[in-house]
């Protein structure tokens, strides 16, 4: 069962939700209030994407860093 597709999916959706919670809050720790534009960024983004975002948020100073971050992953 471990090894079906249907419940790798679950699992990768699990920790990318996760992942997402996490950043989201960190991000309003800091900057205040995410816009919905930057919500649904932050959403499109893949599992890859947030782990660097996790690592590139120690480098932002303001919220458009978040912004020009989130601009040059598309």
């Amino acid at each position: 069962m471990q090894e079906s597709p249907i419940y790798q999916e679950i699992l990768e959706k699990g920790a990318k939700q996760g992942k997402l919670q996490t950043l989201t809050r960190q991000l309003s720790r800091r900057f205040g209030t995410i816009s919905s534009e930057l919500q649904q960024q932050l959403q499109a983004l893949s599992i890859n994407q947030l782990d660097d975002l996790s690592d590139a948020l120690f480098d932002f100073s303001e919220i458009s860093d978040l912004a020009v971050w989130l601009q040059n992953q598309q």
